[in-house]
């Protein structure tokens, strides 16, 4: 569904990639597992334009020249695996930008991928932070959460969401109404103690909507499992942080899910 008349809306793209970039957003914070450890991290200086020359600019849909290497821990890469409509993921000023020119909520705006071929040996768990702004009230395209996928395969193992940490942007006015608009933190995890097939690489792929911005990533394996919610309800709240939002973010994922049904019969 578009909001925004076509003469407008490469000029709306261009006032995004600005107004987005100023925003304060939310922290990553440290998991502390147990067992054998491995921590990629990507913080925002990371994924800068600054920081990764010869990268396409706007729109982004140009190959990337090669992966962006996490800066501490291991060797784990982020890469581009697909562009979206009318443009894909780049570094910009202050973070990986969604380009594009469409004023269309929901709008595709291409795929990234984490990957690691040197995990920890005997990796029974996996957990995953990400930092991303929405746009018009999405972060991921259609709310699908980042999956994972081992040994060259295409399982897209549906994660665990631990916990969703929101910092609230302003409002923003959708179809049905006033929205709170916010930079989101999820805490994602994958428990692959099941899985007997020694993992010798592994992805996490997910895909964002056009104008999102990606903040920060923090990649965290280990050989075992924790044996409570990590990170912790009760040190979260530490933080002002909890399960409050792990509730709105099913609602809130619920709600959109109905919306496009209808509009889909309609």
């Amino acid at each position: 569904m578009s909001l925004i008349p076509i003469h407008l809306r490469s000029l709306l793209a261009a006032s995004l990639v600005g107004l987005l970039a100023t925003q304060a957003h939310a922290g990553i914070i440290d998991l502390n597992l147990s067992g054998n450890t491995q921590t990629d991290v990507w913080e925002t200086a990371d994924l800068s334009s600054s920081a990764n020359p010869g990268y396409p600019g706007f729109p982004g849909s140009g190959a990337w020249p090669g992966p962006i290497e996490s800066q501490a821990g291991g060797d784990a890469e982020l890469m581009k695996i697909a562009n979206g409509t009318g443009g894909g993921p780049y570094p910009g000023s202050s973070s990986i930008y969604f380009g594009g020119f469409s004023g269309d909520i929901n709008n595709e705006g291409g795929t990234l991928s984490v990957t690691d071929s040197t995990p920890v040996a005997d990796l029974a768990y996996v957990a995953f932070q990400i930092e991303i702004g929405e746009a018009w009230t999405y972060d991921f395209y259609n709310g699908l959460l980042p999956t994972f996928s081992y040994n060259g395969g295409s399982q897209e193992l549906t994660a665990t969401l631990d916990n969703l940490d929101q910092e609230f942007l302003g409002t923003i006015t959708m179809p049905s109404g006033e929205e709170n608009l916010y930079n989101n933190t999820y805490t994602l995890s994958w428990d692959l103690s099941s899985i007997t097939d020694p993992i010798t690489d592994f992805s996490i792929s997910f895909t964002g909507v056009q104008h999102a911005q990606l903040y920060a990533l923090q990649l965290d394996q280990s050989d075992a499992v924790p044996l409570s919610t990590v990170p912790e309800p009760t040190s979260l709240a530490l933080f002002g942080l909890g399960t409050v939002g792990l509730g709105y973010v099913t609602r809130r994922r619920q709600r959109k899910a109905a919306e496009k049904a209808t509009s889909a019969t309609t």
